[in-house]
């Protein structure tokens, strides 16, 4: 062979195995991607007042406000570690007490069953503390939706895009 063909084989080869690693989250964003791509792929992310940080050490570089979802409306979170992309969160609006939250929620895990297939984690819990958890698979991505509160308190409802279950698969 020569090494012209060498070379394109090879560059063929790169090529599939960085297209079929691309861990894609939300709204055309992957794992990975620097702060620039994101706001090149995402139109009129802008960069948070007060940015949240997760406990994985991940800040919130960008956001994207009245995003609607299931006729709710929903702010996206992206946060980042060391530059690069490794989280996006959809954060339902506050002002919804567990039951309203639980109506988003069961319109959520219907519109990703849909999407993505029966859910591989259900679970929910009512009392004290009020929980409600889904999670799926998609390809490498872990799609999580999370709706919690405290007693009578206001609720919170995440949708939650990573790959830190896919990752550490790996290991296994």
């Amino acid at each position: 062979m020569t090494k012209l063909i060498r070379f394109s084989i090879a560059l063929a080869l790169l090529a599939t195995h960085t297209f079929v690693s691309a861990q894609s989250l939300w709204g055309g964003t992957e794992y990975g991607m620097s702060l620039d791509q994101v706001k090149s792929s995402v139109r009129n992310v802008m960069i948070p007042d007060i940015p949240s940080r997760l406990g994985d050490g991940a800040q919130e570089a960008l956001r994207l406000e009245n995003v609607e979802i299931v006729n709710k409306r929903f702010a996206a979170s992206f946060y980042f570690i060391a530059g690069r992309l490794t989280q996006v969160t959809l954060s339902l609006e506050k002002g919804h007490k567990f039951d309203g939250a639980m109506l988003v929620f069961n319109s959520l895990t219907e519109a990703l069953r849909a999407k993505y297939g029966r859910e591989i984690a259900r679970d929910i819990k009512r009392g004290v503390l009020n929980r409600a958890d889904a999670t799926w698979m998609a390809g490498r991505t872990n799609i999580n939706v999370l709706a919690m509160s405290v007693g009578e308190n206001d609720a919170f409802l995440n949708i939650n895009y990573q790959v830190r279950v896919a990752s550490s698969a790996d290991k296994l």
